[in-house]
């Protein structure tokens, strides 16, 4: 039996990009795909320094909850968010007609660390 907790996971970085909306052609739904620079947990034997690993996570809107719509509004390039979602699968039939299996990080909420003012103004103070 899939129980929804048995593949959740919790995430915080800074998106490495702008979200920019996509509308999926079966469904009509808005669809965001954003990637958060994240610091590995363990650091380097070598020098001590944490290694940045780069995610990919999935906002996709649905009848009852406009998180993909909200995604793109609320964040920006640098900004510092939290997600919680669960690990998703899909198949598709490719070109010789074989099965084709995928996984996505699909994100259920998210939590805006900081706003796109903030942001804005911490990456005006850098340059």
């Amino acid at each position: 039996m899939f129980i929804s907790t048995d593949n959740q996971f919790t995430a915080r970085g800074r998106l490495v990009d702008t979200p920019q909306i996509n509308i999926s052609e079966k469904t009509g739904n808005a669809i965001v795909s954003i990637t958060l620079a994240q610091d590995h947990p363990f650091k380097k034997k070598q020098d001590g320094t944490r290694e940045t690993v780069f995610i990919k996570y999935t906002a996709i809107d649905t009848q009852n909850n406009k998180l993909a719509s909200r995604l793109a509004v609320y964040v920006t390039k640098g900004s510092l968010v939290s997600l919680i979602g669960f690990h998703d699968s899909y198949s598709k039939m490719n070109q010789e007609g074989q099965k084709e299996y995928f996984e996505m990080k699909r994100i259920l909420s998210f939590r805006n660390e900081e706003s796109k003012e903030k942001t804005s103004e911490r990456r005006e103070n850098q340059a």
